[in-house]
């Protein structure tokens, strides 16, 4: 029950580009499981009515947004300070109406693997070059993080802020200062009218704001409407990307879910995990694979939450915006049945193992950290999975090294990575407007992607290598100096 500016109805900075895997029309990722799977997705108009149709209560509703398409989502025309916060406040306190507990999570810039550096600057430098340069004396907008709050709330257009990717963090501080402050009044107000007032945390803000002194290193941390939500959601590492964030405040709120000492989430049967980053099919599919193998089965229910833009042109299928709801423990149970078939009850390993090779092939097809490797298509991959599962269960073994975290062991993810490939191969040969020299580059799949391909699932199973990702294919481009 977002506010319409926020996830994706507006064109703030950045908004409107392709997060997470490679969008293709009918043939991407997320095309081909709303089409191969229809009932594991649903359409609301709102979060509430998604809430509904689980049949959950507020009290009952826990969720988490990703902060950064939260911001970077607000319409352009929102360009003071005043105006970018009051659709932001809108935005989440929508939201903890829907929910008795939200979390607004964030990525933390210094705490980010090198690979996702690395594709940041690449998404930069194309950014870069689409933009008029001007001289430095016509520059009236800070370039780095040493600007006041004063230099913020007098700004003539924060988006500028928002667009810079130096600039932007202090930006995010000072608003999640302001919103908090106001949340905290609305929930007093709330508790105060007999309704109870539920409770707000931002994860990956630095509460001092832009009173945080220029030159003062940023310390993002979790700032919380209550010491109830502080303690409930408090962890002593860091997670540098929100989307992995945001399976780990899933994990989180099961766990808790089933402790009776932590009365704030005991009640929570519904988790609603809303952004519009694909990526998040992966990590939730794995996590729902993850789960397969606790030994105490959690009450509470993931539904993915995607924000869909308007469609106003003028054709038969224009639409309003909407969230797009997928249950994730039904998309998860098909997908297994896709795969082995309706035959075979694959242990909890092989689940995971199959759903983990199946989001590489995933990443194949285009994602953040991973170029298209053509000429792979989702739908190929989906065609050709059931087959390498059931025929390579060696191979399939050796899928656990994804997540078994001994590094020098990664490289035996690449055989059964390679054998999806090769399968996918020949599915694409002789395939109407398939080049015969990409099917015969995917048959050689260069060794530089298969690294990148095993990091990657690794990462999505949130083990995170770091340091130097030479050995994984990353960070060529600075090694060499260009």
């Amino acid at each position: 029950m977002l506010a319409e500016a926020a996830f994706g109805t507006g064109q703030g900075g950045g908004a409107g580009r392709s997060m997470g895997l490679l969008s293709k029309k009918d043939v991407g990722v997320k095309a081909q499981l709303r089409s191969l799977f229809p009932s594991a997705f649903r359409a609301y108009q709102t979060l509430a009515d998604a809430r509904d149709a689980s049949a959950a209560t507020r009290a009952q509703t826990f969720a988490c947004l990703d902060g950064n398409v939260l911001m970077m989502a607000v319409p352009g025309g929102a360009k003071s300070f005043d105006a970018l916060v009051a659709i932001v406040i809108s935005s989440i306190r929508t939201a903890m109406a829907t929910s008795a507990v939200t979390v607004v999570a964030f990525d933390e810039p210094d705490a980010l693997t090198q690979a996702k550096r690395e594709e940041q600057m690449r998404r930069d430098a194309q950014r870069d070059a689409t933009r008029v340069a001007c001289s430095g004396d016509m520059q009236t907008v800070p370039l780095s993080d040493e600007y006041t709050r004063g230099e913020v709330h007098q700004s003539e257009n924060v988006q500028l802020l928002m667009q810079n990717r130096s600039t932007r963090p202090r930006l995010i501080d000072e608003v999640c200062r302001t919103a908090m402050t106001r949340l905290q009044r609305q929930i007093d107000d709330w508790n105060a009218a007999g309704h109870t007032g539920g409770h707000v945390v931002f994860d990956g803000v630095d509460p001092r704001g832009a009173d945080r002194h220029t030159g003062a290193a940023r310390s993002p941390t979790l700032v919380a409407s209550s010491e109830a939500a502080h303690a409930a959601f408090a962890r002593d590492f860091r997670i540098g990307e929100g989307d992995l964030k945001l399976a780990h405040l899933g994990r989180s709120v099961r766990r808790l879910a089933s402790e009776p000492s932590t009365p704030l989430l005991e009640a929570t049967t519904l988790s609603l995990c809303v952004t519009i980053d694909t990526d998040s099919f992966a990590i939730e599919l794995i996590e729902e694979a993850r789960r397969a193998g606790d030994a105490v089965v959690s009450p509470v229910n993931t539904l993915l939450c995607m924000r869909e833009r308007a469609s106003k042109r003028g054709r038969d299928d224009d639409h309003d915006p909407y969230y797009l709801c997928c249950d994730v423990a039904m998309l998860h149970a098909q997908l297994q049945r896709h795969m082995w078939g309706v035959h075979r009850s694959p242990g909890d390993l092989e689940q995971r193992a199959a759903i983990t090779l199946l989001v590489a092939g995933w990443a194949a097809c285009g994602c953040d950290f991973v170029s298209e490797v053509k000429p792979m298509r989702a739908d190929v991959v989906f065609r050709c999975i059931g087959d390498v599962v059931r025929s390579h269960p060696d191979g399939l073994g050796l899928i656990e090294h994804a997540w078994r975290g001994d590094r020098g062991r990664m490289s035996l993810v690449h055989e059964p990575v390679r054998a999806l490939l090769l399968e996918c191969a020949r599915a694409l040969s002789g395939m109407p407007r398939v080049k015969a020299q990409h099917v015969a580059s995917l048959r050689r799949v260069d060794e530089l992607v298969l690294r990148r391909l095993s990091w990657v699932v690794a990462y999505w199973n949130s083990v995170e290598y770091g340091g130097d990702l030479s050995d994984f294919g990353f960070c060529l481009a600075q090694a060499s100096g260009s």
